[in-house]
């Protein structure tokens, strides 16, 4: 498989051996232009997770702290652009509980280098999760029977008449589980859209044990995935000779020339036969996905995952539960923190305000002695004498008009000073709200994912009866929260309160730092620019802290408009809280019925 392109790692999970050089001598030299690809997308690196052929995989952060996959490739080659640009243009079309889902895609023409951005999977992958297990025994039934039949349904999805999409590289290492333990089909970089007439796709594609004989004829259809999976299903259930890369060779060579397959007596008959069907070599015996699902030995697996994972759904609940006491414990602390920002905001301006207008009119006064004293001292000359008088004034007047500045300056060191320490004050607290915007985070990320089983959750319930009393109810019906709408709208509460909670911390700093620094304002000119953007501030002109030139009124400028923000982000907090009332009264129900049964 010398011109395969796609990744070839054990799993976007696979992290270097204790001996491998995670960051490579070509990867360090190209590290300042990689952090810079990422970070003009608002990503930060945190690891390499895997090498291949065609790029590279990182592990990365977003700035709200959630994970997500780097798959990096090059886009020099016109030939591997188009496959990438292939692979995004299926994955933007994903929306499926069981398949990996895709985030965005960027290009970096500088480094001639293409990103794609996809969901993080955090249990790894199959093929490690096998490796593991077959050191320690072998999977239960059940299990094998919950993965395959969730591979069935991503492949149902996949297959469908709408979309038609050929996955074509079924294996291990492209099978990721969650961190709730359910799977997520992925790496689509061989996958095909068939758009002809003719049911099969040219090329010969996919890992060496998974490829079928019409796939080695360079012949794909859809069939073809099914035959992947049997193999998948085989050595799931006979990890003892898929972990022997001799016996397994051995057995796919005796099976293709016609000899029947070594089955464990461990597992059912019903579990063989469906394996041997998924291998007939006749592409017209193999049952399609839909077949299989309506296989009767998978009824209650079919039940069991055609419907929100019930991990995911307790995770929910958890999080919810957390959420709950989060908000009873901090908002109204978030309430008065808020109104203590907008009030310090308004006293800061209004101080810097009349300070700066005695400030210059200490320095207005000043002038005028001084040109006074001038004059005088000119015509001395002239007036014999007498214009001596009008310099005195003058000398009079000057000193007057600097006790007037000064005593301006003073008074505004002193109130700045005392409201510095009203911020720092306030810059300190806010921290203590850190549990209200992560467990909101939190929901928003369980939600996020509920979202991507909202088809199975429609197709299964219908019209179901949701009048359920509360007490009776270990799950909650994730359905109802879908038909409110409640995710998109919790998803923008939950980024905004990142988004509002870094600018927070952001204009604290910047204010604290700049009032440390200006304690005394003495500079006319700077004074000057000062008046005029309180001017304009003042007359609603400048909005933008961009816009303003003094540094000072540019923290200024900047609270109030975080002060804003806070305002908004108050009022949903209270919104989004009340529209999750009705969960709430039932996932405390359930952690009363959990505690119960502790």
């Amino acid at each position: 498989m010398g011109d395969v392109t796609t990744l070839q790692t054990e799993g976007y999970e696979r992290l270097p051996d204790a001996g491998d050089d995670n960051d490579s001598s070509d990867e360090s030299a190209a590290s300042p232009l990689l952090k810079r690809a990422f970070e003009e997308h608002g990503y930060t690196k945190i690891k390499q997770l895997g090498r291949g052929v065609s790029g590279i995989v990182y592990l990365v952060t977003d700035k709200a702290g959630d994970s997500y996959v780097i798959k990096q490739m090059n886009s020099r080659d016109r030939k591997e652009l188009d496959t990438v640009q292939l692979e995004v243009m299926i994955l933007k079309k994903m929306n499926c509980g069981y398949i990996v889902s895709y985030v965005e895609s960027f290009e970096d023409k500088a480094t001639g280098l293409f990103y794609i951005v996809m969901e993080y999977c955090a249990g790894g992958d199959l093929y490690q999760r096998m490796q593991t297990q077959a050191n320690e025994g072998f999977f239960a039934e059940q299990q094998i029977l919950d993965w395959f039949v969730q591979i069935c349904l991503a492949l149902q999805y996949l297959h469908d008449e709408r979309r038609k999409v050929f996955h074509r590289d079924i294996k291990p290492q492209n099978v990721f589980l969650t961190e709730d333990g359910y799977i997520n089909l992925g790496d689509f970089g061989y996958s095909k859209v068939h758009r002809r007439a003719d049911p099969y796709s040219n090329s010969v594609v996919g890992a060496e044990l998974y490829v079928s004989p019409e796939a080695r004829q360079n012949n794909y259809n859809s069939q073809s995935d099914i035959w992947s999976l049997g193999w998948l299903l085989y050595d799931l259930c006979m990890l003892e000779v898929w972990s022997d890369i001799k016996n397994r060779r051995f057995q796919q060579a005796s099976h293709d020339m016609g000899y029947p397959l070594h089955f464990s007596d461990r597992y059912s008959k019903d579990l063989q036969e469906l394996i041997k069907e998924m291998l007939s070599c006749d592409t017209n015996n193999r049952p399609s996905a839909d077949e299989i699902l309506a296989k009767p030995i998978l009824n209650d697996a079919v039940r069991k995952n055609r419907r929100i994972p019930q991990a995911l759904e307790r995770r929910f609940m958890v999080s919810l539960n957390t959420f709950d006491e989060a908000y009873n414990q901090h908002y109204n602390h978030f309430k008065t923190l808020v109104n203590e920002w907008g009030e310090t905001t308004d006293s800061l301006e209004e101080i810097h305000r009349k300070c700066t207008i005695g400030t210059l009119s200490g320095s207005v006064i000043g002038a005028a002695g001084g040109v006074t004293a001038l004059v005088g001292a000119i015509l001395a000359p002239f007036t014999f004498g007498a214009s001596l008088i009008v310099t005195g004034v003058g000398i009079g007047v000057g000193v007057a008009g600097g006790v007037t500045g000064a005593a301006s300056s003073i008074t505004n060191t002193v109130k700045q000073k005392s409201l510095r320490d009203n911020i720092e004050r306030i810059q300190r607290n806010f921290k203590h709200l850190t549990p209200l915007f992560d467990s909101l985070n939190s929901l928003r990320r369980v939600l996020r994912t509920i979202r991507k089983f909202r088809d199975f959750v429609s197709d299964s319930s219908g019209n179901a009866e949701m009048s359920h009393n509360a007490h009776k109810r270990k799950v909650l019906f994730a359905t109802e929260l879908i038909n409110l709408g409640l995710l998109a709208n919790v998803g923008r509460i939950a980024a905004q309160s990142a988004r509002v909670g870094r600018a927070a911390v952001e204009a604290v700093a910047a204010v604290t730092g700049v009032l440390s620094g200006i304690l005394v304002i003495v500079d006319a000119a700077f004074i000057a620019v000062d008046a005029i953007d309180i001017h304009q501030m003042r007359q609603g002109k400048v909005n933008d802290p961009e816009k303003v030139k003094s540094s000072l009124l540019k923290s200024i400028a900047q609270m109030r408009k975080t002060h804003t923000d806070l305002l908004n982000l108050l009022k949903e907090f209270e919104e989004t809280r009340n529209e999750l009332n009705e969960y709430i009264t039932e996932a405390r129900a359930f952690r009363n019925v959990e505690s119960s049964n502790i």
